[in-house]
């Protein structure tokens, strides 16, 4: 009886430890001291072998008030008529969030958040439509903000965090779910006009993209994202800044 007892305290103590170390909003986070109003543009690249063709453009803006952390991103693609909108606002203080946005010409979707995540997921191209009412046992990060979370880390070499997240996809994951920072080392970018810079390369998957591979190029001064590179098995793309 006493082996049974220890050894359940034990695997109790351990599920414990592993909840602590998973990242969740807290001020304790220090992320605010990375945050600023910010408006930049990725050019999206897709690669094959020695070849490089551009596919779209992202461009990103962050906006900050007393209170609250906006971000939006515009992509255009190429070859896709219409606009993919995504809008995420979150607290400022520890980056709880309260809403995402996401408006494309295959399906638009609307989230507010709290203990029950509500909203609506409209499906442009099967034309169905789902109310969302998701209850949310422990706290988390808007998925759609993560990207851009990364960049706030208290990066150094070695650093490694598992991060909670909330993804709605009604034909793939939903709730809450783990993006992974998995590596961070010291490099050198060659930017356009601002010369080499030193930068943390930050390697990332998350649950949402079957664990596809993530590089990050940022700016170990001022943590401006310089380059993404998503490494998919046989299909790579990069994102590079227009200076």
């Amino acid at each position: 009886m006493m082996k049974r007892l220890t050894t359940f305290l034990l695997l109790l103590t351990v599920s414990a430890l592993n909840a602590q170390d998973k990242l969740i909003p807290s001020k304790k986070n220090g992320t605010e001291k990375w945050l600023k109003n910010e408006q930049f543009q990725m050019k999206w690249y897709a690669l094959k072998d020695t070849l490089k063709f551009e596919i779209g453009s992202v461009n990103t803006k962050i906006a900050l008030d007393k209170e609250k952390v906006t971000v939006t991103t515009a992509v255009e693609m190429k070859q896709m008529k219409g606009q993919w909108a995504d809008t995420t606002v979150a607290l400022r203080k520890d980056l709880k969030p309260l809403y995402h946005s996401s408006f494309n010409p295959q399906r638009d979707m609307a989230l507010s958040f709290g203990e029950v995540v509500t909203g609506f997921y409209n499906d442009k191209i099967k034309k169905t439509k789902n109310d969302i009412n998701e209850v949310t046992a422990v706290t988390y990060f808007d998925s759609n903000l993560y990207p851009t979370l990364v960049r706030w880390l208290p990066l150094k070499e070695g650093y490694q965090q598992e991060i909670s997240i909330f993804e709605y996809n009604p034909s793939g994951k939903k709730g809450i779910i783990s993006a992974f920072v998995k590596d961070v080392k010291k490099g050198n970018f060659q930017t356009q006009k601002s010369g080499l810079r030193k930068v943390w390369v930050v390697v990332v998957s998350d649950e949402i993209s079957n664990n596809t591979l993530s590089t990050y190029y940022i700016d170990e001064q001022d943590r401006r994202l310089w380059k993404h590179e998503i490494n998919a098995g046989p299909r790579k793309m990069n994102m590079e800044r227009v200076e």
